[in-house]
């Protein structure tokens, strides 16, 4: 038993294919086999009846005949036939006077009496007599059982409307549904065959259509197994077709997450080890330092100030470090959400220019600005974040700024459909950055390898475009060695009316 239980839930999928064949077939076969019988009951019935009425209409008329000549010896060897026809089919043939004709049916060509009959044959008798061919069927009390009665009417006189009595043939039905029942029999036989049959059928149809799902589970345990090929598919316009189409996408699609998953393994390792870089160094300058303090190899207070002087700055070094990867892990998160309010482009380039010119102080670079000035260009989004953005690249902008160099900001308003954009462009004309190295300068720990890069921490130009994306905005960068470069932004304007509905 629990062996078969174990078999059924292995092949459950056939299983139920096969008891919804069977049920469906089940239920088919019984209701094919109940409106057959039904209509074979009732037209063997109907074709017996006419039957019954067609060997009535005969001997109605022969007996007509013979009692319009007046042959009453005719008659008597007549009478005989229908006693052999009696005898043979088991039916009852009376011949009955209509005695409220004017000239009914003579006594000599009849074999029985008003008198004897019941009120079910008076009736179908009384229809005979008003010149109607005429049936019933039901309990009769003198044969004891259901009989079929037919009555047709007698026409002596030629061309006469009115009957001169009636032949009614009757006819025990209980002997003739023994042919109906038979008939059952067989049908029932038939159609018990015919669900056996039909069940060894479902069973290897129940197979083959679960061999699609047995291949889609193949597929699927592939899947699994971590094997995303794709897989060849014969019929793609039929549904188990686009259903192994599905599977080949989702194949792909996985396929894509596992490469990306193994490029963030990738960056997440390089991003670890270039923190690791990044703070051993200036840690191992501290260690040095602080052993060659603690030792007491450095003699002389200006010596001993000049590597605390060191100390600091390394200290800030890495202070810069943790601060740049804690603002770059917020705006990573897809669940760190900036307050935004209307700013003014306007007033944070005020001050990133003046925060500029003290940078570039002592290179005396100088620092041009062209913006709109009856226009607040403003924006929605966070003014320290926006501050801090800019900075950078002004900043950047001033370390690879030659001495005496020029640094231009421009704004201007670009009227589009339904929209303002607002385009900032940062352009210096320094030494510029390489065609290979334009496609990293946004990554992580990118750090150019100049000498006015020395202390960069490789993640500002990396925070700017967070924070950039952050607002809605874009970022691109072009550039030229030895001529310059430019960094362009693009945000859209917030109207005044949007300002104050918030």
């Amino acid at each position: 038993m629990k062996r078969l239980m174990r078999l059924f839930r292995k092949n459950d999928i056939i299983i139920r294919i096969y008891l919804s064949f069977v049920v469906v077939l089940a239920l088919t076969v019984t209701l094919i086999g109940v409106i057959f019988l039904k209509l074979y009951e009732t037209n063997y019935m109907r074709s017996y009846t006419d039957t019954l009425t067609r060997q009535g209409a005969v001997i109605a008329k022969k007996v007509g005949k013979l009692a319009r000549n007046q042959n009453t010896n005719r008659f008597s060897r007549y009478a005989s036939d229908i006693d052999e026809l009696q005898r043979a089919d088991e039916v009852d043939v009376w011949i009955v006077s209509n005695e409220k004709a004017q000239k009914p049916l003579a006594s000599d060509y009849t074999n029985a009496d008003t008198g004897s009959l019941t009120p079910e044959m008076y009736d179908v008798l009384q229809k005979a007599f008003q010149g109607q061919k005429a049936y019933n069927s039901n309990f009769d009390k003198i044969y004891g059982m259901v009989i079929l009665r037919t009555a047709i009417p007698i026409y002596v006189e030629k061309d006469s409307e009115e009957a001169a009595g009636a032949v009614m043939m009757v006819s025990m039905l209980d002997r003739q549904q023994m042919g109906v029942r038979q008939g059952k029999n067989l049908l029932t036989l038939s159609a018990v065959m015919a669900l056996i049959i039909s069940y060894i059928i479902a069973l290897g149809a129940s197979k083959y259509l679960s061999r699609p799902l047995a291949r889609i589970r193949r597929d699927i345990l592939r899947l699994v197994d971590g094997d995303y090929s794709e897989h060849h598919i014969v019929k793609k316009d039929t549904q188990l077709g686009q259903l192994e189409n599905a599977l080949d996408e989702l194949a792909g699609r996985l396929r894509q997450i596992n490469e990306e998953r193994k490029n963030l393994d990738r960056v997440r390792q390089d991003f670890f080890a270039n923190v690791s870089h990044e703070l051993r160094t200036p840690i191992t300058v501290l260690r040095g330092y602080s052993e060659s303090l603690a030792d007491g190899v450095v003699t002389g207070k200006q010596q001993e100030q000049e590597y605390y002087q060191r100390m600091v700055q390394e200290c800030q070094g890495m202070e810069r470090l943790v601060g740049d990867l804690f603002i770059l892990s917020k705006m990573q998160n897809p669940d760190f959400r900036i307050e935004k309010e209307p700013v003014s482009l306007i007033q944070i380039f005020g001050d990133v220019v003046r925060h500029g010119r003290i940078l570039g102080r002592d290179k005396q670079i100088q620092i041009e600005v062209d913006m709109p000035e009856d226009e607040p260009c403003l924006i929605l989004g966070d003014y320290d974040r926006l501050r801090q953005m800019f900075l950078i690249i002004v900043d950047n902008a001033v370390k690879f700024s030659h001495e005496h160099g020029v640094i231009e900001i421009s704004l201007k308003r670009h009227p589009e459909k339904d929209i303002v954009r607002l385009m900032i462009e940062i352009r210096d004309y320094g030494i510029g950055i390489s065609e290979d190295q334009l496609p990293y300068i946004f990554e992580k720990f990118y750090t150019s390898k100049l000498r006015q890069n020395q202390n960069g921490t490789g993640l500002g130009l990396m925070i700017a475009k967070q924070i950039a994306l952050r607002h809605d905005g874009d970022i691109s960068v072009e550039s030229q060695p030895g001529e310059g470069t430019v960094f362009k932004f693009s945000f859209i304007e917030c109207s005044v009316e949007d300002a104050e509905n918030l």
